[in-house]
Parts: structure tokens; sequence; C-alpha cells
């Protein structure tokens, strides 16, 4: 999967390669019902909840067409974010709070370069561009929390500048806890906001110091379903493209855990995906002694075994017989060229789940 899936990937990971759209998911069957909704402005105008300035911009907004909203977009870019962060600061309804939301993040879809607007608005306040979203993460509503969340992946996503620091790790910390939550309806959504940041190199790293990299293992490790389980093991394998990072990723055991994934995968995208973090495991590393240290490791987690059941089977996508065909060679040299210190040295390293050197022949079974 070298080729075009990674080219994508270096070019900002086209949408429909992460299933960001997933009509599916339940963060979206709730989106669209509460498009369908309508709120009373004139009620929070009486309430002296809003200005006047506000009402009228909403409500304009809110009654537009398309090229009507657009056109409001351009020529009121400053009122837009202020009458938008006014609503979420001085309304208190959860339903209310829910559509403007679904607004914001209605824009953003339509056009990412609009996330500048709330840039520009934090600019002139000299405040940080999520911080009054990064407030809402902290609410009981799972529709309003999760919402936020998307909004704020694409804040720091699709703008030139980097989120600030603080606030990416909270955030980060706020999405990796969300993966532990038990029975988290929203997962699918988490784990898309994940899918978005990681494709940013310096969100990487600060992934990682937020202990990322054992929390996507140890959910991968438990029973989750295979949508799940693909959104995750793509955000191991984007983490893959930073060299450094592939040279500590074994350390959470990730070969063996993906191995066995691998063995009971029934979805072609996850066999792909896992194959393409396997295939980055191996060539992105700038130390040839990890790299040799991942291809004995995949030996050792029957991954041979596996790959030698995928190339009796028929793949219409060409990127998994160019990564099987990969993948077997680089095994089988390692095969080739293991030696009782190589062994031994791993053996060391990563503890028991080793098998020995003289026993390839059970390695391979």
């Amino acid at each position: 999967m070298a080729g075009k899936i990674e080219q994508a990937a270096l070019r900002g990971l086209p949408e429909e390669k992460i299933d960001m759209l997933a009509a599916t998911s339940v963060l979206q069957q709730q989106a669209s019902e509460i498009r369908q909704q309508r709120v009373n402005w004139q009620s929070y105008l009486q309430g002296q909840m809003i200005t006047q300035e506000d009402f009228n911009f909403i409500t304009a907004f809110d009654r537009a067409d398309q090229a009507t909203r657009a056109k409001l977009i351009n020529e009121h870019r400053g009122l837009l974010a202020k009458t938008f962060l006014n609503l979420l600061e001085h309304v208190s309804k959860d339903l209310t709070i829910q559509y403007v939301l679904v607004m914001i993040d209605d824009m953003l879809q339509e056009d990412r370069s609009r996330v500048e607007i709330f840039r520009e608005h934090s600019t002139r306040k000299k405040e940080p561009v999520c911080g009054q979203f990064l407030n809402l993460l902290n609410g009981s509503d799972g529709f309003i929390v999760n919402m936020t969340a998307t909004i704020i992946a694409k804040i720091a996503c699709w703008s030139p500048d980097l989120m600030d620091r603080a606030d990416l790790n909270f955030y980060l910390t706020w999405l990796k806890d969300q993966l532990k939550l038990n029975n988290n309806d929203y997962m699918q959504s988490v784990a898309r906001c994940l899918q978005l940041m990681l494709r940013i190199d310096d969100f990487r790293a600060a992934f990682i110091s937020v202990d990322g990299i054992s929390t996507l293992m140890s959910v991968l490790s438990g029973r989750v379903n295979f949508q799940i389980q693909y959104q995750l093991i793509f955000c191991i394998w984007v983490l893959t493209f930073n060299a450094k990072l592939a040279e500590r990723m074994n350390k959470f055991s990730v070969i063996p855990i993906l191995a066995d994934i691998l063995s009971d995968s029934v979805k072609e995208k996850v066999t792909r995906i896992i194959l393409a973090a396997f295939r980055n495991l191996i060539e992105k590393p700038e130390d040839s002694a990890i790299s040799k240290e991942h291809c004995i490791a995949m030996v050792q987690s029957k991954v041979l075994k596996q790959l030698s059941i995928l190339e009796q089977r028929k793949f219409d996508d060409e990127d998994i017989v160019e990564d099987v065909q990969f993948l077997n060679e680089k095994l089988q040299a390692s095969v080739q060229d293991l030696s009782s210190f190589d062994e031994y040295a791993t053996e060391v390293k990563t503890g028991p789940r080793m098998e020995p050197c003289a026993q390839v022949s059970s390695v391979l079974a």
C-alpha cells in the first residue's frame, strides 16, 4: 500500500479514505434529526440572552439557502464568529446548543477554509481559537460534547496554524479518555477525530506524550467491532509515517496485537490497513536494526502464516496484493538471516512470546 495510499496520507488523507462522513454513526444520525428542528430565536432576544445584532444575523443565517448563507459568511465574517460564540456562551438549553453546533459543523464542512473565521476572531480577542469549544467538552450531553470534539478537530487540522500546546494536550487527553469509556455510543466519532488529528505530525508526538498508543492498543486488545478496529488501526498506521514513532511502536506490543486481529479479520479494509501498518513498520524506521527486529516480531507472531492464506485469496485492491508480496519477501528474508544472537537479543527485549530460532519450522507453521 506504499504507492497511492501513502501519497494520499501525506497530502491530507482524503475523507473517503478515512470514513470521515460515516452517515451510520450515532453522531451523524442525531445531527440529521437536529437539522429538522426550529429554534425560536425571538424568545432569546426577548429574554435578553442575545443582542439585537446577534438576533438579526442568526435569523437571516438560519433561514438562508446555501448561496445566501455563503454571501452572509463572506460579508460578515467577524459578526458570524461573534454571534455563534455568544450563543454558545449565553444559551443554556441543550437543544439550542445542539442546533448551533450542527450549524457550525455544516458551515465548516461546506468549506474548510472557514475555520479561519474563528481564528481571526480569536486573534482580535487575544484568546485561544478553541478555548470556548474546549469548555463545552466538560458537559454531560453526549451529542454536544462529541459534536464539539468534531468541530475542534476540524479547526485544528484545517487551519494553517498549530493548536495551542496546552489546549492540544487537554483535547487529546479528552479523546483518549473517551476511548476508555465502556459502551461509549460515540466511539466511532471519537475515533474519527483522532483519524483527523493524527495526520498532523506535530499532533502525533503530543498524542504519544499523553499515553495515546497504550490506550489504542488496550482498546484493540478487547472486543470491538470491525469499524472501530479499522479506525483505531488507521490511527496506528498514520503514526507510523513518523520514522521516530515507527521505531518505538513495538514497545507497545503493536505487532503481536495487530497480528492477532489479522488472523481473525473477515473485513478487507481491516486486513488492508494492518498490512499497510506492518509495511510502514519495516520501511519507515531509519535504523535498519529496528526494521529487522520488526520483521522478526512479525515472523514470531505468525504473520507469515496469514500472508500465505492471503496469497490464496483474490483481491481487487492492488495495494493488498503488493503489501502481501512485500511483507512475504521481507519476512522470508528475515527467517533466512536469523542467527542465534538475533533471536536471543529479541527474546531478551520482548519476553517469552518469542520462539527459538532453531524452531523456525514451528514459527512458520
